[in-house]
């Protein structure tokens, strides 16, 4: 059976299934349903982190004013809002 990439929600979405609903996990690989499923979770939980991090970057004016200005302090701040967008949604994901 060929696996195919289904980017980092999906894949923490699939070890959730795995690990707490084997069930619902191989009756949707029998019905090949797992992918398509996949697929969409990957698409939609890459929209809602970037529109996540957007959202808490404005709030916190990191923003193209501060990478003119400190562009150290910018990738930094913008580091830390993506690690804290991860959080908050692999939580969610594993539910």
């Amino acid at each position: 059976m060929e696996e195919k990439f289904c980017g980092v929600w999906g894949h923490l979405r699939e070890e959730y299934l795995k690990a707490n609903q084997p069930a619902l996990y191989e009756l949707m690989l029998e019905k090949n349903e797992l992918d398509e499923y996949l697929t969409g979770y990957q698409s939609a939980y890459s929209n809602r982190a970037e529109k996540m991090a957007e959202k808490l970057a404005a709030e916190r004016g990191v923003d193209d004013n501060l990478y003119k200005t400190d562009s150290l302090e910018w990738i930094l701040a913008y580091e830390k809002i993506q690690e804290e967008v991860q959080s908050i949604l692999q939580k969610e994901i594993q539910q």
